[in-house]
């Protein structure tokens, strides 16, 4: 059952959970790119100090005193024209500064403690701000030590995160966009099938209950919708088809005994009658008023079953005191066409006893009327595997085999010109069905030879 709330678009769910997908997997990948690039931008800044380094010292080691670096201090300056984002400070043993950049060497020398790292660490010069940065030592030829620091701006490599950053934002909202427009297209052709099969559904009508939805080569999830609906069709078209034959043989019963009390009242009205007269219409009217009463009344045993609302109170019935108690009720049917009962049911059933009497008799009154004059009516009961199996069997004209199958449908009889339809209604045998259903068992017959045997399979006993 669907929980009721409000409704909602099925495709744009879908589509707001494409653009949610979109954002996890663009910042997910964005954000690795970020901290390559990040990663990959400092490595670069570590190189090109650390290349600087050994530079700086190899010339130093060329000039070979603290006196030579200083005077020549151009050649290294020189050095870092094509990287201005680089600053250097060459101090002496004592800290005296030798050569430096611009007015940076000294704040940027003493920013900076002796025991710096070897290699290129984040560091934070006042003149210079973030950077990365290394130190190195050297001893000259001329005994004299000397430090050279340098120090590789990060505001370059900022400012090139910082646009790509940017671009990635774009990249996120546009790709995001478009991923939700993408998905709500592909959503939408994908459940254009839905509105296809919606829009068959809501052509199919009563005239037309044949129809059936023909997905084809459709997606294999819509099965599942397709096929449960093409079963309901077929219930309803059976059901509807059974409807249809029910209201019309229905229609043709009622029809007659009003007919009778018409033109039986319009006849003796039509001139003065005696007193013995007009109570004979009374009596005949009073006759198929009652037959129309048990008429309505089986119709409404039917429609209570149909919608399973028959309560059942099972009990423990033993089958051959029923089948005496019943068997005695027809007694003098059975002796005006002199057949004989005989009784054989030594075992218990569970059942409603007012519904059990009522189906055995149904069969009991059939089987008196379709028994061939001085013959037997048999009731028997047995286990048979899961079940208690009771049969009603008469020796008399087979039932045609082109019948059998329809004999429980109401209103159904044998003889089409409906022979007999004043002493019955036709529901004996679908009333006999709908008790067995609702006891969740079943009815078969078998009809050969002049013998005919109705079963009753009632669920057995625990």
């Amino acid at each position: 059952m669907i929980a009721a709330g409000a409704p909602y678009s099925l495709l744009k769910r879908l589509a707001l959970a494409f653009s949610i997908l979109a954002i996890l997997v663009l910042s997910l990948a964005g954000g690795l790119l970020y901290h390559t690039l990040s990663l990959e931008l400092r490595r670069r800044d570590d190189s090109e100090i650390a290349v600087k380094l050994q530079e700086f010292m190899e010339q130093a080691r060329t000039l070979g005193s603290a006196v030579s670096v200083a005077q020549n201090g151009a050649v290294f300056q020189e050095a870092l024209l094509s990287h201005p984002a680089v600053s250097f400070a060459i101090s002496g043993g004592h800290g005296e500064l030798l050569v430096y950049t611009g007015g940076r060497g000294q704040r940027l020398a003493s920013g900076l403690g002796k025991d710096a790292e070897s290699g290129p660490f984040t560091c934070n010069p006042p003149v210079v701000g973030a950077a990365r940065c290394v130190v190195g030592r050297e001893k000259l030829s001329s005994g004299e030590t000397i430090q050279i620091v340098l120090a590789h701006a990060a505001h370059v490599r900022r400012s090139v995160l910082r646009a790509f950053q940017e671009d990635l934002l774009l990249v996120l909202v546009g790709g995001s966009l478009l991923m939700g427009l993408l998905g709500y297209a592909i959503a939408k052709r994908g459940l254009a099938p839905v509105k296809t099969i919606g829009a068959r559904i809501s052509s199919i009508e009563a005239h037309n209950l044949d129809n059936r939805l023909q997905i084809g080569g459709g997606p294999v999830e819509l099965h599942d919708i397709a096929v449960p609906v093409n079963r309901m069709l077929d219930r309803l078209e059976r059901a509807f088809t059974r409807l249809s034959q029910f209201s019309s043989d229905l229609a043709h019963d009622m029809r007659t005994p009003l007919a009778n009390i018409i033109s039986s009242s319009q006849i003796t009205l039509s001139r003065p009658r005696t007193i013995d007269e007009y109570e004979t219409l009374i009596e005949s009217n009073i006759e198929e008023c009652e037959r129309l009463q048990r008429m309505i009344e089986t119709m409404l045993f039917l429609a209570r079953a149909d919608h399973a609302r028959q309560q059942l109170k099972p009990g423990s019935l033993d089958c051959e005191s029923e089948f005496a108690k019943l068997t005695a009720f027809f007694d003098a049917v059975a002796e005006n066409k002199s057949i004989r009962f005989f009784i054989d049911g030594p075992v218990q059933v569970r059942a409603d006893p007012t519904l059990f009497r009522r189906a055995v008799s149904n069969l009991l009154s059939n089987a008196l009327e379709h028994a061939g004059t001085a013959s037997e009516v048999a009731l028997r009961a047995f286990r048979s595997g899961e079940y208690v199996a009771v049969q009603v069997i008469n020796n008399g004209d087979s039932i045609p085999p082109e019948h059998i199958d329809k004999i429980f449908e109401r209103f159904y009889r044998v003889n089409a010109a409906r022979e007999g339809s004043a002493k019955n209604t036709g529901l004996g045998l679908a009333i006999v069905k709908a008790i067995m259903e609702s006891h969740r068992g079943k009815v078969e017959v078998l009809s050969r030879a002049g013998r005919t045997v109705f079963t009753l399979y009632f669920p057995a006993l625990v």
